[in-house]
């Protein structure tokens, strides 16, 4: 059984392969980059490696909510690149007993932005796809 990472953006659950995952840190400063795409905050140097780093909030088009301590950075290894997910707060390991196709009829939907939605007794997590939400080259605003 497939294992999830659970987040929280705007308090709501999202989830996201726990094989794709390197690593979880806290936010540290990102340096900005001119003109990137709205969702790309900026970079940081994780040991040496310059991490591009995308804030989930923006990317679906959420309010962005003050800093807080709970803020963490999730760190995905893809084939093509690493890249840091800036997520309102980490919350644990999950796996589902159920995973069901993605509503129709949303945005994120429409754009591919999520793979199915997972189910755990009356639980409901929305998985993310990973390669759409890292197609840093195709979406724009």
């Amino acid at each position: 059984m497939m294992k999830y990472i659970e987040i929280e953006l705007n308090e709501k659950p999202y989830a996201l392969p726990l094989s794709e995952t390197q690593e979880i840190i806290r936010l540290q400063p990102i340096t900005e980059i001119p003109n990137a795409r709205a969702y790309v905050c900026g970079v940081i140097n994780l040991r040496g490696l310059i991490v591009p780093v995308v804030d989930l909030r923006e990317r679906f088009h959420m309010p962005n909510p003050r800093t807080s301590n709970d803020m963490r950075i999730v760190i995905v290894k893809t084939e093509a690149e690493v890249v840091g997910l800036l997520v309102d707060r980490v919350v644990k390991v999950s796996s589902f007993g159920e995973i069901l196709p993605p509503p129709s009829g949303t945005d994120a939907v429409e754009r591919g932005l999520l793979a199915g939605v997972g189910r755990s007794n009356e639980d409901l997590v929305c998985l993310l796809d990973l390669n759409r939400l890292l197609d840093l080259g195709g979406e724009g605003r």
